[in-house]
C-alpha cells in the first residue's frame, strides 16, 4: 500500500478483517461479542471506528461481568492486500470479576441508611445466608438463593437470562420467595413511617412468583415483561391501624400483577454515569381480592449527563408516575423515600400519592479521576487484586411534586411543591459500589449529614 499521509489516513476506510479476545477465562466469547456495536466485515473511517470501540467498552462494563475492560486495533498487515481498505483487528481484553458470592449479610431493612442511623431500631435488621452466581456457564445466566432470619424471615431462589434462541435476543427468568416479617410498614404519620411490631407474631406471611421474558433486539433497547403471583395474609392489627392498607378488608389476598418495562440504555456507566441519556418507560396492572380491587400505573423516566468541562459534570434525572385505582390502597401510594425516588434532604420523610414528578439535579466534579491500585500482597485472587477508586465532590438541587387525593392531614408535604439541596462527595469503586456523605437542607430549612451506599453485587 502507497504512503497516505495524516488526512488520507483519517479519510480512509478501515475494515475489521478480525475480532481477538482475550482475559475471558469464564465467558464465552459469543456473550462478549453479542455486546459488541461492531462485526468482522464492518466498515468505519477511523474516527467512526474509535467511536465503536468506545461504545464496546461502555457495553461490556455495563454487564457487570468485568472489573475492566480494553478496546484497541492495530493494523492487520498479514491481510493488507486482501482488502480494498486497511484491514485491522480488533482487540478485547477483559479482566473478570468474582462471579460466585457467598450471602452472610446484614441488611438494615429502612427506606434508607440515613434513616436506620436516625432510629438505630436492631429490630429492623435482617441477617442472611446463601449465594448469588453470576455468569453461570459463561453466558451471564445468574442464580440467587437465599434465606433470611431476623426482621424478615423466609428464603428466595431465582434464576435469570436463560437464552431462548442462539442471537440470545430473547430470555426467559424466574423467581419464587416465602418471606414473613415481625415488622410492617402500616402508613403515614406527619409525614414520616409507622411501624406496627410483634415480637411474637407474623405480621406478614407472603409466597410468591413470577416469570420473565425479555427481548433485546440490539445492544441499547430492552423490552421486559413481568408476571407475578403472591399470596399475602396480614395480621388483623394492620387493619385495624389502616383500613385502607391494600385495597380490601379481607386480611388474606391473592394478588397478580403484569408489567411491561422498556428501556434504551445509552450511558457510559450505569452505576455512576457521566455521559450519555436513558429512557424508561413502565407500565403495570395489578389486581386483588378476587378483581374486586385493581391498579394501572404508567412511569415515564429520563436521565441526561453531560461533561461540560474537563472533570466537571451536570446530570439532570427525571422520574414521574401516574396512577389509577378503583380503592384507596396506601400499599401502593408509597413514592418519595422509596426505592429510587428520593429527593436531597428527605431522607427522614416519605410522601405518599398516586400522581408524582421528581427532578434530581447534581453537578459534579472529579476530584480523583479513576485511579487504580495494585494490591500485590493479595496472592491467589486475582479478582480483588486490582482495585479502582474515584472520588467526586457534588451540588446537588432536587424539586418534586406529589399529589394525593386522600392524604392524611398531618402528611403536609404531599400536595406541595418540595425542594431540597445540599453538597457531598462520592466515592466510586469497583463491583459496582458508590459511598456518598452529603449535607443538605429541605424546604423546611432542617439540614444535616446524610449517608448512603449502593452495592448491587450484593
Amino acid at each position: 500500500m502507497a504512503f497516505m499521509t495524516c488526512g488520507e489516513l483519517f479519510a480512509a476506510d478501515f475494515c475489521i478483517s478480525d475480532i481477538r479476545i482475550s482475559g475471558n477465562k469464564r465467558t464465552k466469547d459469543f456473550t462478549i461479542l453479542r455486546e459488541l456495536p461492531f462485526r468482522k466485515g464492518d466498515v468505519f473511517t477511523v474516527d467512526r471506528l474509535i467511536r465503536e470501540m468506545e461504545v464496546a467498552k461502555e457495553h461490556l462494563d455495563n454487564t457487570s461481568l468485568f472489573n475492566y475492560v480494553y478496546v484497541n486495533y492495530f493494523p492487520d498487515t498479514l491481510m493488507i492486500d486482501s482488502f480494498e481498505c486497511i484491514p485491522v483487528v480488533v482487540t478485547v481484553d477483559v479482566e473478570e470479576r468474582w462471579y460466585i458470592w457467598p450471602q452472610v449479610s446484614l441488611k438494615l431493612e429502612d427506606r434508607n441508611l440515613s434513616s436506620w442511623l436516625k432510629e438505630r431500631d436492631w429490630n429492623r435488621i435482617t441477617i442472611g445466608w446463601g449465594a448469588r452466581i453470576y455468569n453461570v456457564f459463561g453466558v451471564r445466566h445468574k442464580i440467587t438463593a437465599s434465606h433470611y432470619f431476623g426482621y424478615e424471615q423466609g428464603g428466595r431462589l431465582g434464576y435469570d437470562n436463560i437464552a431462548l434462541n442462539s442471537e440470545r435476543t430473547q430470555m426467559l427468568g424466574f423467581n419464587a420467595m416465602a418471606l414473613f416479617n415481625h415488622t410492617l410498614n402500616t402508613q403515614a404519620i406527619d409525614n414520616k413511617v409507622i411501624y406496627v411490631k410483634d415480637a411474637d407474631n407474623f405480621i406478614d406471611r407472603t409466597v410468591a412468583g413470577g416469570l420473565s421474558y425479555t427481548y433485546r433486539p440490539g445492544i441499547r433497547a430492552t423490552h421486559r415483561i413481568n408476571a407475578n403471583y403472591s399470596w399475602t395474609q396480614l395480621d388483623d392489627t394492620v387493619l385495624f391501624l389502616n383500613r385502607d392498607y391494600w385495597g380490601t378488608e379481607s386480611l388474606e389476598n391473592n394478588t397478580f400483577r403484569l408489567q411491561y418495562i422498556f428501556n434504551y440504555e445509552h450511558r457510559d456507566y450505569f452505576a455512576y454515569p457521566t455521559k450519555g441519556y436513558f429512557i424508561g418507560v413502565e407500565a403495570s396492572g395489578i389486581t386483588a381480592d378476587k378483581m374486586r380491587f385493581f391498579l394501572a400505573s404508567f412511569n415515564f423516566k429520563f436521565q441526561y449527563y453531560k461533561e461540560i468541562l474537563p472533570r466537571l459534570y451536570w446530570s439532570s434525572r427525571l422520574n414521574t408516575t401516574v396512577s389509577f385505582k378503583n380503592k384507596k390502597a396506601y400499599l401502593y401510594d408509597q413514592y418519595v423515600g422509596y426505592e429510587d425516588n428520593n429527593l436531597t434532604g428527605y431522607d427522614y420523610y416519605v410522601v405518599d400519592g398516586q400522581h408524582n414528578v421528581l427532578l434530581n439535579n447534581d453537578l459534579r466534579y472529579a476530584l480523583m479521576p479513576k485511579r487504580i491500585v495494585n494490591l500485590s500482597f493479595i496472592r491467589g485472587l486475582s479478582n480483588f487484586r486490582k482495585i479502582h477508586f474515584s472520588l467526586y465532590a457534588k451540588l446537588m438541587y432536587d424539586m418534586g411534586y406529589v399529589y394525593n387525593d386522600h392524604a392524611h392531614p398531618s402528611n403536609t408535604l404531599a400536595n406541595s411543591f418540595l425542594y431540597g439541596y445540599g453538597a457531598g462527595l462520592d466515592l466510586v469503586t469497583y463491583y459496582d459500589i458508590t459511598l456518598n456523605v452529603s449535607y443538605a437542607f429541605n424546604k423546611m430549612g432542617e439540614g444535616g449529614f446524610f449517608f448512603g451506599i449502593k452495592a448491587p453485587i450484593f
